[in-house]
């Protein structure tokens, strides 16, 4: 459930209610002051993919496109922006959202994107595991994860690093061949947070389809 309340200064929050596992914590969403109407259903279970490096959202929005013909949206926060209200408007224009913030932002931006109805989807720096490990230690809600489906050694790196993050006991992790998000036109060999990014973009694009079937 969420709950729109006006504050004095005219702004307004929401406060929802998210649940994991048996556990229920209220979420209060700063929306700022209201411009037209807030759809009912909030995000609508758009898909939100969170990166910290804005170079890979081009991978990222190229694989949804490909994988479910979805249309993607980056996300720009400005200055004074609420990021729940940049969602939202950007949520009614497109199926997929992308927002590229700093590491030490992205649990905010994972939460945020759930109690507002949505689905966070993180893009995991598999060659950067302290990093990696920054993402998930403080973010407490369920997510939808995808690793890249690989041959050779670069798979078992990438399970290992899934493994000693215990993600497969706390999320949704699933493997995902990455090639629609590559351009395969003999450039360099990618490295594993962008095969992560190019997953993490098909996994997104098989949720826009998804939800187009329900709508």
């Amino acid at each position: 459930m969420i709950r729109t309340r006006r504050l004095p200064d005219g702004s307004v929050e929401a406060a929802s209610e998210v649940v994991v596992g048996v556990e229920t914590r209220e979420v209060v969403v700063p929306l700022g002051r209201p411009v037209g109407e807030i759809d009912p259903g909030w995000l609508r279970n758009t898909p939100v993919i969170v990166l910290t490096s804005a170079a890979l959202e081009p991978t990222a929005g190229a694989a949804a496109e490909r994988a479910g013909r979805a249309s993607v949206s980056p996300v720009r926060l400005g200055s004074g922006d609420r990021l729940g209200r940049r969602l939202l408007d950007a949520a009614a224009e497109a199926e997929v959202l992308t927002v590229a913030v700093a590491i030490d932002e992205v649990t905010e931006t994972l939460v945020v994107s759930r109690a507002l109805r949505g689905r966070p989807l993180p893009v995991v720096p598999f060659d950067d595991p302290p990093s990696a490990r920054r993402i998930f230690e403080a973010c407490w809600v369920d997510l939808d994860i995808a690793f890249p489906s690989l041959d050779g050694p670069g798979r078992a790196e990438v399970r290992a690093v899934v493994a000693e993050l215990g993600l497969f006991a706390s999320h949704h992790v699933v493997e995902v061949d990455p090639r629609p998000g590559l351009d395969g036109r003999g450039t360099p060999a990618p490295s594993l947070h962008a095969l992560a990014a190019a997953a993490t973009g098909v996994l997104a694009g098989r949720i826009a389809a998804g939800n187009r079937r329900w709508r």
